[in-house]
């Protein structure tokens, strides 16, 4: 028998998680040191959500003045809160990301950030999964789509043949 759910990870399964920013408690979440490229940066971060299967994930995070390399381990999608930070693609390309903006890092990169006050951000996280595990999940969602194609919404499943006004019998 699996272990029981406590009520609250039962309520945030199917009633969802909602915070306030500003009352989301920051614990302190050091950038790596050799990571650090000028200043101290001091950041810190909240966990607001985690999906049941953990691939995705929500954090509200910020980080004082410095500069830093960072090395993204998921893909992230953030949405800048206040302040602001100048990030610089593997590529070379600097954009300035300010409070309103949004900006999407792939898995696997370094991007160097540049913060010359303060920045605060929502990040939205999501690991990858390995091709193989797509591969067949796509194998699967198209035998659900077929499958719920022969059941009419609302209805009874119906049974190619028989229903259809076929006889099963010789």
């Amino acid at each position: 028998m699996p272990p029981r759910r406590s009520a609250a990870a039962h309520d945030a399964r199917i009633e969802g998680v909602f915070s306030r920013v500003d009352t989301m408690t920051l614990e302190d979440c050091p950038i790596e040191p050799g990571w650090v490229r000028a200043g101290q940066p001091h950041a810190r971060a909240a966990t607001h959500a985690m999906a049941r299967d953990g691939l995705a994930s929500t954090h509200l995070w910020e980080c004082s003045a410095g500069a830093f390399a960072w090395r993204f381990s998921v893909e992230e999608t953030v949405l800048i809160l206040d302040g602001e930070v100048r990030v610089t693609s593997p590529g070379g390309q600097v954009r300035t990301l300010r409070a309103g903006d949004v900006g999407h890092f792939p898995a696997h990169t370094t991007w160097l950030w540049e913060v010359d006050r303060h920045v605060r951000k929502i990040a939205f996280c999501r690991r990858e999964v390995p091709w193989p595990l797509r591969l067949a999940t796509r194998a699967l969602d198209r035998l659900l789509e077929r499958a719920r194609a022969l059941r009419p919404a609302g209805g009874a499943w119906r049974r190619p043949g028989r229903d259809a006004g076929m006889s099963s019998s010789p």
